[in-house]
């Protein structure tokens, strides 16, 4: 039995653990600074540092686009062509590949450059990606085939903090086919930090074309999406995802419907029959190994060897093939990437 002292102690206590217990409740939690993330124009920029080039000084944590201080923490520079340069010279001249320049600066193969032009040079042979909503890292790195820390290391970036139009370089990643809108940078009014005017930022849409070859029935286009790749199909939804046991998407628009290529490309496949559970099939080559496939269609519209553009209508949409049940119509849509099969949600997010 305990003594009267021992039952006012431990009275007491109760009573003090309450009080403190009542009080931490109330009080916000405490968050290291260091900790917190960051939110629009608060991110902190690194002091100013100077990089040495030819024709002067470049600051080296600017962006290297003009798209303001949101862009990539990448090391870059600008180089601006003197007469006498050419791209395998230049390439030379920093180490990387002549495609790298020519990825980062949109130029064509052959293009001429011009004294006076400025060219984004990378500091390792890649690409530049801009971030899209809902991308993050790990979605990034499944685009390039890259790993992330791969793409930290290049960019400096310290945990998983990334913002919508921030562009980063993929260390040896090869550009993706299509993404609607893109970014340019106008050579002769290149700027850094947030020294940007709307006139210094161009739009380049890929037109809509495509449309239904003559004597295939009425025209339809698709409406173009700003996504790494086309949709192939409207006012549709997935019926099946991407899993272990199938590699790819089964969508369906209700009652059938077109079905639209994803990107431009080049028909290397249009057979008619079973052809492995596929039905009629039509398969499209867009450049840089990736491929797409659908499957199951009613009718095909193109031909092998034909080029086709990004929302052009190649087949409508049935249930030839392995399919089950009566009302299968969909399409089974694949995405390939040098012989692997890809998530297609990954390029159409």
């Amino acid at each position: 039995m305990r003594s009267p002292l021992l039952r006012w102690l431990s009275l007491r206590v109760r009573i003090v653990c309450v009080l403190i217990f009542a009080c931490a409740s109330l009080l916000p939690p405490y968050v290291p600074r260091s900790a917190q993330a960051f939110e629009g124009d608060d991110v902190p920029l690194a002091s100013q540092q100077f990089l040495f080039v030819e024709d002067g000084f470049l600051m080296k944590q600017s962006t290297i686009g003009a798209q303001g201080s949101r862009l990539a923490y990448g090391e870059g520079v600008i180089h601006k062509v003197h007469s006498g340069d050419s791209l395998p010279s230049i390439a030379k001249e920093y180490g990387i590949s002549v495609q790298t320049i020519q990825w980062a600066n949109s130029l064509a193969d052959g293009a001429a450059i011009q004294p006076g032009q400025n060219l984004v040079v990378l500091p390792v042979d890649g690409v530049l990606h801009s971030v899209r909503r809902g991308q993050n890292l790990l979605k990034i790195s499944e685009l390039y085939d890259v790993s992330v820390d791969d793409i930290r290391r290049v960019n400096h970036i310290r945990g998983s903090l990334i913002t919508v139009g921030q562009q980063l370089i993929i260390p040896g990643g090869k550009p993706l086919p299509g993404g609607g809108a893109v970014v340019a940078v106008t050579p002769g009014n290149l700027h850094f930090g947030d020294k940007v005017t709307a006139s210094d930022v161009q739009v380049q849409v890929r037109p809509t074309g495509g449309g239904v070859k003559p004597g295939t029935g009425p025209a339809v286009g698709a409406t173009i999406t700003s996504t790494v790749l086309q949709m192939p199909c409207e006012n549709c939804l997935i019926t099946q995802y991407y899993n272990a046991s199938h590699f790819a998407l089964d969508i369906q628009t209700r009652g059938g419907g077109p079905v639209f290529a994803a990107e431009d490309g080049t028909v290397i496949r249009a057979d008619i029959g079973w052809n492995g559970g596929y039905g009629n099939v039509i398969e499209i080559d867009h450049g840089n190994g990736l491929i797409t496939l659908y499957g199951h269609n009613k009718e095909v519209y193109v031909k092998k060897g034909e080029h086709v553009t990004r929302g052009e209508r190649v087949a409508w949409m049935g249930n030839s093939g392995l399919v089950h049940g009566p009302t299968g119509i969909h399409i089974h849509f694949e995405v390939r990437v040098n012989g692997v099969k890809k998530n297609p949600m990954l390029y159409l997010d």
